[in-house]
């Protein structure tokens, strides 16, 4: 389930092994009657969900998930409570950082750069589910039963719709483009969407939270297709050790943000998190 989505075919495709799967398994382990109510996660707020509980595994709590013949594994996700608070010291560090920054930006005269570095703390500030990157959906669990993660220390477990755009952030801010079939980050980068002149290298995040770094200079140059929901992460056009590191942190705590639009989730009742 790891593979890239090059098309609309292939969510269709996705959606359908999803179904089957779960009508399969709702056979095995009769979890029709452990349904639970779930709620959007739209950002800056978590609205409350009906916690759910009598699950043994992870792969028991989906198969109650209401909505998840409708999802596609880049875009559920699962969270814990111990790594939302792991991201949240790392985003204090990130902010103090750019608290930093841009006062030395400001008085040095880039008001540009100093809207961007305003863009991306606002934007980072809103992120308020932290999920655990990686294919944590029922089909990749059922590949892989060894695999599950002991259901005590899940928080929650969700989904979100495939979104229509890919995200750059860069000295221009944060901004959203329409993804379209076979978009790469070359072709992003042809584009008015993002500007790599003076970029060694950039980030990209894509829907699973997986990481990656491309070389963006005729030295180092690569390319790669970009999922719907792809964050494209880019460095400052200035020299400094700080703004690889902005980058890559920046990158890191996207990559725990669940990528898509009208996000659902189900808490399990057992942890009594809130995040």
């Amino acid at each position: 389930m790891q593979s890239r989505v090059k098309s609309a075919g292939h969510h269709r495709r996705l959606r359908w092994v999803y179904t089957c799967s779960v009508i399969a398994l709702c056979l095995s382990f009769a979890c029709h009657g452990q349904q639970s109510e779930v709620a959007p996660t739209g950002a800056p707020q978590v609205p409350d969900a009906t916690p759910s509980a009598g699950f043994t595994t992870v792969l028991q709590a989906w198969l109650a998930f209401p909505s998840l013949a409708q999802s596609s594994a880049p875009y559920s996700y699962l969270r814990a409570t111990p790594t939302a608070d792991r991201m949240r010291v790392k985003r204090d560090e990130l902010f103090r950082e750019l608290d930093d920054l841009r006062w030395r930006l400001e008085g040095s005269g880039y008001a540009k750069l100093v809207d961007a570095l305003d863009q991306w703390k606002s934007r980072l500030s809103q992120v308020s589910v932290f999920r655990e990157p990686g294919d944590w959906g029922p089909a990749w669990l059922m590949a892989n039963p060894l695999r599950n993660p002991p259901i005590a220390e899940v928080a929650a477990i969700g989904t979100c719709e495939v979104p229509d755009w890919v995200e750059v952030w860069s000295a221009d801010g944060v901004q959203r483009t329409p993804w379209r079939t076979g978009l790469t980050l070359s072709g992003l980068a042809k584009s008015d969407a993002m500007n790599v002149r003076g970029i060694k290298v950039v980030s990209v995040v894509a829907p699973n939270g997986e990481i990656r770094r491309y070389g963006q200079a005729a030295f180092n140059y690569s390319d790669t297709a970009l999922l719907p929901g792809a964050r494209v992460v880019l460095p400052l056009p200035l020299g400094g050790e700080a703004f690889p590191w902005i980058r890559n942190t920046i990158a890191e705590i996207l990559a725990h943000a669940p990528s898509g639009e009208n996000c659902t989730e189900m808490r399990l009742a057992h942890t009594g998190s809130t995040q």
